[in-house]
């Protein structure tokens, strides 16, 4: 798994769930507590599911990294 690139709005560094696949998207979203989505205003485009870069860094750590969960390139 590709770790995402933060993008920076208002100060703040966010990543979107819909840059995931749909399997790590889900597994995120599920992981995450109820209130965990925000939402951002970027070039006058709302973005509706994003979280924090620093929740996702350590989800993707936790549950990729260090799970030694990898993907080939028949998993895509």
């Amino acid at each position: 798994m590709t770790k995402l690139i933060p993008i920076e709005i208002e100060g703040q560094k966010l990543v979107q769930l819909s840059q995931l696949t749909i399997d790590q998207a889900n597994d995120l979203r599920s992981w995450l507590p109820s209130d965990g989505l925000k939402k951002g205003q970027l070039h006058g485009v709302e973005l509706q599911d994003c979280l924090s870069f620093e929740t996702y860094e350590y989800w993707f750590k936790t549950n990729h990294v260090l799970s030694k969960a990898y993907e080939t390139i028949l998993d895509f």
